[in-house]
């Protein structure tokens, strides 16, 4: 009680003076605090194996799909993990500049005949929209109760601030894959494989 009073008194006395910002500030900072204890209420309730009745259903064959941007070896453990995984691998590559992908394909049937290369066009040289339509017409032709897997090639620079040169698009498109799912239901494995570059 006397510490209410105080607060009244000092904050009523001194209001013009700078006490504004505090009567303002401590509340904003209480009710921010009281929000983000919600939100961790919230993600441990969802988190929580309480409740949670055991799955008897067997796992469907993974379906595995690799984006990828040509025939080099920043694609070659991606490919190979994948192959490790999943008999059913499917490597994409978005034709970005008309005929380009006449030459990954020969490269890609010396390296790799017993996996099968989609090329996706794109006129508008767009890398996401059309492994995005594609994974989508994919996963409705198989109907199996899960979306395939996607195992994205990334590259390791040497130092820190060479990560402006690349990655660009493997965020892209775990940031486009991440947030999709919430208008499937299902979820979608993404797996990093880097390859570290050594300069």
């Amino acid at each position: 009680m006397a510490t209410a009073v105080t607060l009244v008194v000092v904050g009523a006395s001194k209001f013009v003076e700078g006490a504004w910002i505090t009567v303002l500030l401590i509340p904003a900072l209480v009710l921010g605090f009281l929000r983000i204890r919600a939100h961790y209420q919230v993600v441990a309730r969802q988190l929580s194996l309480r409740g949670l009745p055991p799955s008897l259903r067997p796992f469907p064959p993974l379906r595995v799909v690799v984006p990828i941007s040509g025939v080099h070896r920043g694609m070659m453990d991606a490919v190979a993990y994948a192959c490790s995984i999943s008999k059913d691998v499917t490597a994409v590559y978005v034709e970005l500049e008309p005929g380009a992908a006449e030459r990954v394909r020969r490269e890609w049937e010396c390296w790799w005949p017993d996996v099968s290369l989609v090329v996706l066009p794109s006129p508008y040289r767009s890398l996401v929209r059309p492994l995005l339509d594609f994974l989508d017409q994919t996963d409705r032709e198989h109907n199996d109760g899960q979306l395939a897997a996607v195992v994205l090639p990334e590259f390791v620079p040497a130092r820190w601030w060479q990560n402006i040169f690349h990655n660009q698009t493997a965020q892209l498109l775990k940031s486009a894959l991440l947030y999709r799912r919430r208008q499937y239901g299902f979820q979608r494995v993404i797996i990093d494989v880097p390859y570290h570059l050594k300069q």
